[in-house]
Parts: structure tokens; sequence; C-alpha cells
């Protein structure tokens, strides 16, 4: 089987590859890892010692399979540089936001892909978005997502939609970390709670609302019609919410969309 390359070994790219090898898909014999940061390469060897830590050139010519997860202004110049040596039916699968396959297929020859993870898969849950591009193989599209369905839930979505799903996937554990410090500190200012009491109330309160909502099959507005009885505290609480937080949304798609075009425009102008 051919070797899995990874060029660039940042936290996403460490998640990625830890996940495969935990959960058995891949041989830790198949992984080479390209990366300026040897500590983390080092602690990936200490639970692998059979992974191969060598350059982008090496990995270009053993791999049949390259995730390339290097900031988006820097995938052109890894591409371009890999490109003399890529194996003749490579896949490459760049994880960069804002980076198109059209530019992608315009830098390499290789069957390509977007793959845009998510933070949650650490944990084993949450969303892979993938855009195959026109050239990959059906064999090599069901190769990739089998491995990606080891530690997610694999959905195939079109790139035009791509940059808003990612604010609900790969995004959107820090936009609900950031929502829910702001809870927590309010708690604080409105009662003689704790930080730490107020983190913990709501952390199981996130886990068992997720866990209703995907055991149970339900709704947000099933479970908010579950505990929020007319005319009581929770619904004086939720209108709050609801009132508010439209704008706060709507304000958070605008600027983080014309931040995806900022970002595609200048990879274009490369």
């Amino acid at each position: 089987m051919n070797k899995i390359g990874f060029i660039g070994y940042g936290s996403m790219a460490q998640m990625i590859a830890v996940k495969l090898l935990d959960q058995g898909k891949i041989r830790d014999d198949m992984v080479v890892v390209s990366s300026r940061n040897d500590g983390k390469t080092e602690e990936l060897k200490k639970l692998y010692p059979n992974v191969a830590c060598q350059s982008a050139d090496e990995i270009a010519k053993q791999c049949g399979l390259i995730f390339i997860c290097v900031p988006p202004m820097a995938v052109k110049e890894t591409l371009e540089k890999i490109q003399p040596f890529l194996q003749e039916d490579v896949h490459i699968v760049s994880i960069a936001a804002g980076v198109e396959l059209d530019r992608l297929h315009d830098w390499t020859s290789g069957q390509v892909t977007r793959y845009i993870p998510t933070l949650t898969s650490e944990a084993g849950i949450g969303v892979s978005l993938v855009v195959h591009g026109e050239r990959v193989a059906e064999a090599d599209k069901s190769r990739l997502e089998e491995y990606l369905s080891a530690f997610s839930t694999v959905k195939q979505i079109n790139e035009r939609d791509i940059d808003a799903a990612s604010n609900l996937t790969s995004s959107s554990p820090g936009f609900i970390a950031s929502i829910f410090e702001e809870f927590a500190q309010a708690a604080v200012r409105n009662s003689s709670l704790t930080k730490e009491e107020a983190f913990q109330f709501l952390i199981h309160s996130l886990l068992g609302t997720g866990k209703l909502l995907m055991e149970k099959d339900m709704t947000f507005a099933q479970t908010l019609d579950r505990v929020a009885t007319k005319g009581g505290i929770t619904a004086e609480g939720a209108e709050v919410i609801q009132d508010a937080m439209p704008e706060v949304f709507d304000e958070l798609f605008a600027r983080t969309m014309k931040k995806y075009e900022v970002i595609k425009d200048a990879v274009r102008r490369q």
C-alpha cells in the first residue's frame, strides 16, 4: 500500500495522523511527515516509532496520498516545489481555507481534494467536509473517506457552500467557546458562583444537550420546547437570546465570509 505523507505538521495534521494511527486505519511505517516543528514530530515518534520524518520532496517521491497542511499562502509554493517528484496517480488533500480547487488544479497534476477538518474530531466526533476535484478516481475518494470516517462523519459538499459550512464545523468550537465564556462570566457577575463552578455547570449542560440532540434525534426547537414552559423563566431567557442573536450571527457570517474572500483574493493574486 502506498505511504501517506503530511507536509506541515500543525495541530490539525497532528490530529489526523494520530487518529488514523490510534484507530488502526494505517500502520506507522506508512506515515511520512515533513515539519519545521521537531518537538511535535518527536512526540509522534515516541508513540509510533516507525513514522518517518523526511523532506517534502521525499514525501512526494514515496507517498500516494499527501495531506498538505500548510497555511493558505504557502500552498502554491509547496505544491510547485514537490510537483516534479510526485507519483503519477498521487492524491493531494489540502486542508487550507480559501484555496479553491481551480487553484489547486493549476499548481499540481495530481488528483485534488479539499478537506476541512474540525478540532472536535480529537474526541472522535465532528463533521469532515470534503470537496473532490474532477480528477479524483472513485477508489481514491472511497479510500480517503474511509480513513476520515474513523474519527468523524464525512460530508461531501458543493465548494460554493464550503465556507459557510466551515463556520458550522471547523470554526464552531471556537464560536461556541466564545459564547459560553461570556455566559459563564455573566453568571459570575450576577451571583456568588466562581468562574470554575459556572464553567463546570455549563460543560455538563453542553455535553448533555449534545447527547440529547444526537441520541434522541431532537431538533433545537424541540429541545427548547422541552425545557421552556410558556411564561416561565427559561422562556424569558430564550426570548432575550432570540431577540439579540440573529443580528449577532448575521454579523458573524458577514465578517467571516468577507475574510474568506480576502484570503481567496490573495491566493488568486499569487
